[in-house]
């Protein structure tokens, strides 16, 4: 990237980014796998990420040929999600970076793919940090978002609700998942790829992407460089 753009708000993707809830994602496929001697393989999990649950769990049933329908797989997942989802840990840099960002009056938004039901099962123990975001939450249930990721309906519906004189090119999406990245690409936005490479079928980093800026960690992101206040010293 030669020249990073000016940035007047910023929105986040939660999933992988803000919370560590792509382990439990996996430990709750795992189980219920069990039963049919079947493993979660790392390539359909990176085809799952980031979308909406029916595409993912549609996903899944394919790959693996599981004898469910949707209804009976999600309806066993919903039930083990309640439990392991509110263990969920807040990913490193997530707080300071948006606790940063509202001190210095950066309008942030969070644009979620879990329904309004499991935001609140995530985020139970996190409440003081996600209450940053104030009413700027936007889930994948939302009645105004129309199409899933990678669709650019949710950040575009967040970027209106967030400041109806915003336009795309103001804002910065924080993603982990490539649909999402898309989904950014889609509605004209920047996007910075928090690469988590935990969830990588390669040890070695892309040679290409369509993100604005890839990061391994949102430890590693920098506001200054697109115009935003710096972390001062011992943030």
């Amino acid at each position: 990237m030669s020249s990073a753009p000016r940035i007047k708000a910023c929105i986040f993707d939660m999933d992988g980014l803000l919370l560590d809830t792509e382990t439990i994602y996996s430990q709750v496929t795992n189980k219920i796998l069990e039963p049919y001697n079947k493993t979660f393989p790392m390539e359909t999990k990176l085809k799952m990420m980031g979308r909406d649950v029916r595409t993912a769990t549609d996903i899944l049933l394919a790959d693996l040929e599981l004898p469910l329908s949707f209804e009976e797989y999600d309806s066993q997942a919903t039930e083990l999600k309640k439990i392991y989802f509110r263990m969920a840990l807040m990913m490193p840099g997530a707080e300071r970076l948006l606790r940063h960002l509202t001190a210095h009056s950066v309008p942030i938004a969070l644009a979620t793919s879990s329904s309004k039901q499991m935001f609140r099962i995530k985020t139970e123990i996190h409440d003081t940090v996600f209450e940053l975001f104030g009413d700027h939450i936007t889930c994948g249930d939302d009645p105004d978002v129309k199409h899933a990721k990678p669709a650019p309906d949710i950040f575009l519906t967040a970027m209106q609700r967030l400041d109806s004189s915003l336009q795309p090119s103001d804002c910065l999406v924080f993603e982990d998942a490539v649909n999402g990245v898309e989904a950014a690409n889609n509605a004209s936005m920047n996007s910075i790829w928090v690469h988590d490479m935990r969830f990588s079928q390669d040890d070695a980093p892309p040679t290409e992407h369509t993100a604005t800026e890839r990061i391994t960690s949102l430890l590693d992101f920098d506001p200054a460089k697109y115009g935003l206040s710096p972390y001062t010293e011992g943030l």
